[in-house]
């Protein structure tokens, strides 16, 4: 009789575990980040070109999370891809509010002030990524071609070589076609 009980406990056994471990897997879904799902979606859709899925994403991360100043980051990017710079620029100024010394966002609001024609603003931006990150190549190379846009082409130069020193390469094209 031994034998028998430990027959029936065994399937019993297996099928209370079977049921706790669906039960686990079902209630850990609810107690996922949907902005983190929403985010990491947008930031893909955003990488595949896909920027109206990606601001529809980024908008759902932003209002499960309105303090992520990723999130305000990368609509601000989805933003800029499609066209709309101005809005692009809203998106960087709150995630600069939230995340004062974000440098990418200071990178990404100047050339969308510079695509707006504010050319002093833009500058005013890379030299503030330039603060917060004196060795950012890039911040040095955008802020030569602000400053070849303002038609200062001596500073503009000086931007380039610094870039091109800090490893930026793309700025040897630019010193060989505009600095003699």
């Amino acid at each position: 009789m031994v034998e028998v009980k430990q027959l029936h406990e065994v399937p019993i056994r297996n099928t209370v575990v079977a049921v706790l471990l669906f039960l686990l897997a079902f209630l850990s879904a609810g107690f996922t980040t949907p902005d983190l799902n929403d985010f990491t979606s947008g930031a893909e859709k955003l990488g595949s070109g896909d920027y109206r899925g990606a601001l529809v994403d980024f908008n759902k991360a932003i209002e499960l999370n309105p303090e992520d100043p990723e999130s305000f980051f990368y609509r601000g990017l989805a933003k800029a891809k499609s066209g709309d710079f101005q809005g692009s620029i809203v998106d960087y100024d709150k995630a600069i509010q939230l995340k004062p010394n974000y440098l990418d966002s200071y990178g990404s609001r100047g050339i969308a002030k510079a695509r707006l024609g504010d050319l002093e603003g833009a500058i005013q931006d890379f030299d503030k990524a330039i603060e917060i990150s004196p060795k950012d190549g890039n911040a040095y190379f955008n802020r030569g071609i602000a400053m070849e846009m303002s038609g200062v082409m001596s500073d503009a130069c000086v931007d380039w070589r610094k870039a091109l020193d800090l490893g930026h390469a793309p700025a040897a094209k630019f010193l060989s076609k505009n600095c003699q």
